[in-house]
């Protein structure tokens, strides 16, 4: 475990537009990084305004990635910035206070508990977002997953060989280290899961109202093919549920889905907190038929971490 900081980044555009992430460089560094990295998503908004990030604050911090974790729990976006998701978003000062002040008090991540690891829902909605990722690949997930891109879990290929490894890397597309069962393509395993954004989308010559879109594929490619015309991505948020992540949003919207996805007159701040919720939603949905599935015996039981699996 390497020690680092987390950082806050202001934009001059937006005065309620903030960057928080970690780094183990200086953040003088990361900033510049930011800055001149016309290629990402901060570096795009630079390039647009032609106006840099600026360096709010940054505290030192023994586990930086616990910290980011503790932070994005708060605000309710999971596993920001892994799988296509970034740390920029629209939030009261307030919001990011109370965020840091919580990831500075949680110091480094607790050992972990097997019990309770099997209990929460983001536990169970990784879980079930790594099987999703291993169909039809004679790969078998054997313990929990608690996080994407951070610890390991437990997996099995259809010769028996049992091996630990991180779950994202598994998930994209490795297969098994000793005989290379289940090994594929990530872009095959995209086409299967087909992955996308929910989009909130607003109108400079139409205030008032706004649209939701969905695009299926990576956000580089949504910014080159733009199916929007003149309209101006507001957020967006990533799924691999994307039937789900549609439903969910119109129901936070306090809607009725709409199909033919036209433009609805509707108050700004009331889209936004919606997309603020929209991931936790998602996740608390997917938990909840996981534990479904498991209760019904309609998928096998997963070991908790911290146990041995059966091999």
């Amino acid at each position: 475990m390497k020690s680092g900081y987390i950082y806050v980044l202001t934009h001059p555009s937006d005065p309620d537009l903030y960057k928080v992430g970690v780094t183990t460089q200086t953040p003088q560094e990361r900033l510049a990084q930011h800055n001149n990295n016309f290629n990402r998503p901060a570096g795009r908004i630079v390039k647009e305004t032609g106006q840099k990030w600026e360096l709010k604050e940054y505290h030192e911090v023994a586990d930086p990635l616990y910290a980011e974790a503790v932070f994005w729990n708060h605000i309710r976006i999971p596993d920001i910035p892994f799988q296509g998701r970034v740390e920029i978003e629209l939030m009261s000062w307030e919001q990011v206070q109370a965020g840091i002040e919580l990831a500075l008090e949680a110091g480094e991540r607790p050992p972990p508990s097997p019990i309770a690891l099997g209990q929460t829902n983001y536990v169970y909605a990784n879980s079930a977002r790594i099987r999703r990722r291993l169909e039809g690949r004679d790969i078998t997930l054997l313990t929990y997953v608690k996080s994407m891109r951070s610890g390991k879990a437990d997996f099995r290929c259809a010769s028996g060989h049992v091996w630990r490894e991180v779950p994202d890397i598994v998930g994209r597309g490795d297969g098994c280290p000793v005989c290379g069962i289940g090994q594929e393509d990530p872009d095959v395993i995209d086409q299967h899961i087909k992955p996308g954004y929910v989009v909130l989308l607003i109108h400079p010559n139409k205030p008032g109202y706004l649209k939701i879109g969905l695009y299926f594929g990576s956000l580089d490619k949504c910014f080159e093919e733009w199916p929007w015309d003149d309209w101006e991505m507001h957020r967006y948020r990533y799924s691999e549920e994307m039937g789900l992540a549609e439903k969910l949003i119109w129901d936070l919207l306090g809607m009725p889905l709409h199909h033919d996805r036209n433009q609805i007159k509707l108050d700004l701040g009331i889209a936004e907190e919606a997309f603020r919720e929209l991931a936790g939603a998602v996740v608390d949905k997917v938990a909840e038929n996981e534990r479904r599935l498991e209760r019904n015996g309609e998928i096998p039981s997963l070991t908790p971490l911290g146990r041995r699996p059966l091999r």
